[in-house]
């Protein structure tokens, strides 16, 4: 249920709702429609408040020892369903509409702020109004035998010649059945779905067969033909809507693969939730002596799918799953080089982190000298941004990495393998991998420390050579310092700058998915200006290298402006953030270290610049590398169980074997690591 149907409720609550009694006596089936289904709704949200099973059993009792209030209820309820259509209920209710995603999520946003229409001959609208919350599916589950045969007894007692035909239900239904089989013929026809299914014949598509089934099946129920003779007609419906779920499927893996479209995905997932719909109605149309309990199951069921495909939470999750899967599935791709699984790994990913630390002293110094021209807000985060930006492309050019940036796209590497969790030697296996993932995290920091710090100095001497002064004056040197103490807020800014690195991972991923979506590579091999300029054995290797390392550079280029330009975009609204990246701000310190002298590092303040430094590159990693995993575990539905079993399984290797997680000492490697 929408927050503006929860605070409605909770006003009419507020004002008081009127008793059971009050309720009963204004039951009017000779009423105007609209105040019966006002009363209708008034009577259903006396049910559901508080405990819906036992309001519900109360209100039969009462209509049991009230013969004539019983009359009169069942009358009103016949008198709606009489009064209104039940076609788009059953073909409309619930699924996703024809709008596309952005036009879809305006309409579930303005739906939930507008009131219902006042007068309606439309059963769907009252159906929403009756069942606003879409909870009242489980306690409909839940009753009884007998209750959910009263329940729909109660809409045939008392009924008088003159109300005959009051149900149309079934007519209703068979003509739902139809315009679902003629929707998904068009939908599952179009070109979009047909490009991802094969070579397939158009006539041969299960979309185009499904409307023929339907129809030949309800032909021979018109033509005087017994339910009990239609199971071959019956089969084939159920077949074709088999293969159309198949033919989805089919969708959906060459998605993952090439590339993901929100608008098909939108498609592929309303083509979903009609066949399903159609399923539904297939079932209770096949079956119209189905058990009451199994009617009101149904009829839950419609509740479920209607407040699944109105809510704009459950519309942007459905639409964006595979979509994130996807950006999932790239991580983990890259992801799998930012692990050192033993000593030589280990060693490798040290020297490429201490590369990323001697690059990251040349960008340090660029920064303070840009830092002194005193340029306007928007153009010194722009330059800031280009700086860091060109040096981060440069580390991916030399083999070279930048610890931060690791987390993540290494924690859906680990995601990739929670997906199949119960066995103990597959447990042991993910707890290896964060054991390896961990120390490689450890080694990345320590290999960008070890270098940044001689290069900034080198760069300092230099520059001091050529110039005959430090990089920094002591004025600036003194601010430097004072923003990496804890108490500055650097720890606060450490964890948005870990945000930041986070949101690189995911625009290098969609920008990945971009390029194979539509095909770049393929069309850059064979663009013939390309070729003309560079002949077609450069152009292919060029269309190669860009497909191999498009990621990468749309990762590094955005982290870069995201890092320079962050800053200026929060003071232009007035907040009150920066960023502090373990690295970049090792540098800058080493640059007012040098300045200021050897003897000002032996000061007691030095110990809380240290403890700064650490803390941000430990938040740095460990928010990127969560809000990266989270991702990653939602993508891949990832229960809750085997999440247990994994941190339970990690804290006991935390305890037996603690320097593991530090050193590539320890850990007994699994046989299944090198498949990866």
């Amino acid at each position: 249920m929408s927050w503006w149907q929860t605070f409605r409720d909770r006003l009419a609550s507020l004002r008081g709702r009127p008793a059971l009694d009050a309720l009963l006596a204004h039951a009017r089936p000779d009423h105007p429609l609209a105040e019966r289904v006002a009363w209708a709704e008034d009577l259903f949200a006396w049910v559901r408040r508080d405990a819906p099973a036992t309001r519900l059993r109360l209100l039969l009792q009462v209509l049991e020892r009230q013969p004539g209030a019983r009359q009169r209820v069942a009358q009103t309820f016949r008198s709606i369903v009489r009064d209104t259509e039940a076609l788009d209920l059953f073909a409309d209710t619930g699924l996703p509409g024809g709008m596309g995603f952005m036009r879809e999520l305006l309409s579930r946003l303005v739906s939930d702020v507008l009131p219902n229409p006042p007068e309606t001959r439309d059963l769907a609208d009252i159906f929403d109004r009756l069942f606003p919350r879409g909870r009242v599916a489980d306690w409909l589950e839940q009753l009884d035998a007998e209750h959910a045969a009263q329940i729909l007894d109660l809409f045939q007692h008392g009924e008088l010649p003159e109300e005959g035909g009051w149900v149309s239900l079934r007519t209703d239904l068979e003509d739902a059945m139809v315009q679902l089989a003629d929707r998904i013929c068009v939908v599952g026809s179009s070109r979009e779905v047909r490009a991802r299914l094969g070579k397939a014949s158009f006539r041969e598509l299960p979309f185009q067969k499904l409307t023929p089934a339907v129809e030949a099946l309800l032909a021979r129920r018109q033509a005087g033909s017994p339910l009990s003779e239609l199971a071959a007609e019956l089969n084939v419906v159920r077949g074709v809507a088999d293969a159309c779920d198949r033919a989805m499927e089919e969708v959906i893996g060459c998605l993952e693969k090439t590339g993901v479209s929100t608008t098909l995905v939108y498609d592929i997932e309303r083509l979903r939730a009609q066949v399903r719909r159609l399923e539904l109605l297939l079932e209770a149309w096949a079956a119209p002596a189905l058990e009451p309990q199994r009617k009101l199951a149904i009829l839950a069921d419609l509740v479920r799918q209607n407040h699944a495909r109105r809510s704009v939470r459950e519309l942007c999750r459905q639409n964006l799953h595979l979509l994130t899967r996807r950006i999932v599935e790239r991580n983990a791709e890259t992801g799998e080089h930012y692990v050192a699984r033993n000593g030589r790994e280990y060693a490798g990913m040290l020297r490429s982190a201490a590369g990323g630390g001697a690059l990251t002293g040349f960008t340090t110094l660029v920064k303070l000298l840009l830092a002194k021209l005193s340029l306007a807000a928007f153009f010194q985060g722009a330059f800031f941004g280009l700086n860091y930006a060109v040096s981060f492309v440069a580390m991916q050019l030399c083999g070279f990495s930048l610890a931060t940036k690791q987390p993540a796209t290494t924690a859906p590497a680990l995601a990739r393998r929670m997906d199949e969790l119960p066995s103990a030697p597959q447990l042991e296996a993910l707890v290896d991998e964060v054991v390896f993932l961990i120390r490689s995290q450890i080694a990345a920091v320590f290999g960008n420390l070890a270098l940044v710090i001689p290069a900034t100095l080198l760069l300092d001497l230099l520059w001091k050579f050529i110039t005959g002064e430090h990089i920094v004056n002591e004025p600036k040197s003194e601010m430097i310092l004072g923003t990496v103490a804890p108490w500055s807020g650097c720890w606060f800014f450490a964890m948005f700058t870990g945000v930041l690195l986070w949101l690189s991972s995911l625009f290098a991923a969609w920008m990945d998915n971009w390029f194979v979506l539509h095909q770049l590579g393929p069309a850059l091999a064979q663009h013939r200006g390309w070729q003309r300029w560079l002949g077609p054995t450069r152009t292919r290797r060029l269309a190669m290298w860009l497909e191999r390392n498009v990621a990468g550079l749309a990762g590094n280029i955005s982290l870069g402006f995201l890092l320079g330009m962050a800053p200026t975009v929060a003071v232009f609204f007035g907040l009150p953030l920066d960023i502090r990246h373990v690295t970049l701000s090792t540098g800058q310190v080493t640059a007012a270290f040098a300045m200021l002298g050897g003897a000002h590092f032996w000061m007691l303040s030095t110990v809380w610049i240290v403890l700064g430094i650490l803390g941000t590159g430990l938040l740095n990693i460990v928010v990127s590398f969560s809000l990266a995993l989270f991702v990653a575990i939602r993508a891949r539905n990832v229960r809750g169980p085997e999440l247990r079993l994994f941190y339970g399984a990690l804290f006991k290797r935390l305890l037996k074997s603690p320097l593991s997680f530090v050193l590539p000492v320890g850990v007994v490697q699994s046989n299944n690591h090198g498949s990866h």
